[in-house]
């Protein structure tokens, strides 16, 4: 804009040193001209600045490696385009901690399309702000309406860990009944009682004991089931121990295995704690460590004891990715 003023300038100058000079109808009808420009700019570009706005379009969701961009779609309402308009869009990056800006000058009805960056997981946010939009000599300038700030979370797809833990090593320390009865492989004898099913009668040793016992169908009691892991390490060990965790998490709750899942918030190094006992639980925990920074001097609890759990794993980065950082 500063720009343009100072070639306005010029040819208004211009226009009056050549008035000056020759007084012709000519030099008066250019010195008219150059004096009434910028209005009729002005006057004609208002309708299309009052109503010029953008709209921000992001996909619902996106995983790590994906071809996705961030757009800005013009939404002008008036006949007649708007000449440019100006922003400067702000993209910050919550895991990496990194913010970035860009001004950003859009022609006419040009959007605008940026590709997210996809390499790591994290959430990560579009803010577009100090947005003006210029009249047809780009003279005069009015604030542009921009959409709110939206953030979009680059999701790790899940992958089993190398060594897949086994579900078998869990020590059961009690049974109870189990619900409804129906086949089990451990049962409990009893006597009969009002109610139970003739199928559960063991009639061999109810005729031995001149009584009727029944075989009860009987279940583990599972006891607590923990998974953890470090927030830490570099952008690349971080998104596998994400993979990993979010797989077996999965795949315990897919057997209906409630755990918790445990690790250190690096900013306040306080243990935290999250209950799994659903696929919704998940994904909020997910939610929350994409918007998480990453630190870097996070303590590790590999070597925490649980003397508590019936079984317990410690998702670590693969090898692989631990050598390459």
């Amino acid at each position: 804009m500063v720009k343009n003023r100072i070639l306005y300038g010029l040819f208004l100058l211009a226009a009056v040193i050549f008035h000056s000079f020759y007084t012709g109808w000519f030099s008066f009808f250019l010195l008219v001209f150059a004096v009434l420009l910028p209005v009729f700019s002005l006057l004609v570009s208002l309708p299309a600045m009052l109503r010029a706005a953008y709209e921000a379009e992001l996909p619902a969701r996106c995983f790590c490696g994906q071809t996705v961009q961030y757009r800005l779609t013009a939404r002008h309402m008036a006949k007649l385009p708007v000449s440019r308009c100006r922003l400067r869009l702000t993209v910050s990056d919550a895991v990496g901690g990194e913010v970035r800006q860009q001004r950003l000058e859009l022609a006419g009805t040009l959007g605008f399309a940026l590709r997210i960056d996809t390499r790591h997981a994290g959430v990560q946010t579009f803010q577009p702000g100090k947005g003006r939009v210029c009249d047809a000599l780009g003279l005069f300038s009015l604030p542009l309406r921009l959409p709110d700030a939206c953030s979009i979370a680059v999701e790790p797809e899940p992958q089993e860990p190398p060594v897949l833990p086994n579900l078998s090593h869990f020590q059961y320390r009690s049974y109870h009944p189990k619900p409804g009865g129906g086949f089990s492989e451990i049962h409990d004898l009893r006597e009969y009682r009002p109610g139970d099913s003739l199928h559960e009668i063991h009639w061999k040793l109810s005729a031995k004991t001149d009584k009727l016992i029944v075989r009860e169908a009987e279940e583990p009691d599972l006891g607590l089931v923990v998974l953890s892991f470090d927030f830490s390490g570099t952008r690349t060990q971080l998104d596998s121990t994400l993979r990993q965790l979010l797989w077996l998490s999965g795949w315990l709750t897919e057997r209906e295995v409630a755990h918790q899942i445990d690790w250190i918030e690096p900013d306040s190094l306080e243990p935290q704690t999250k209950s799994v006992k659903t696929p919704d639980d998940l994904r909020e925990l997910l939610n929350t460590l994409l918007q998480t920074h990453l630190t870097g001097n996070t303590p590790s609890l590999a070597s925490r004891a649980y003397p508590h759990a019936d079984w317990r794993y410690h998702v670590q980065p693969e090898e692989q990715e631990v050598q390459q950082a």
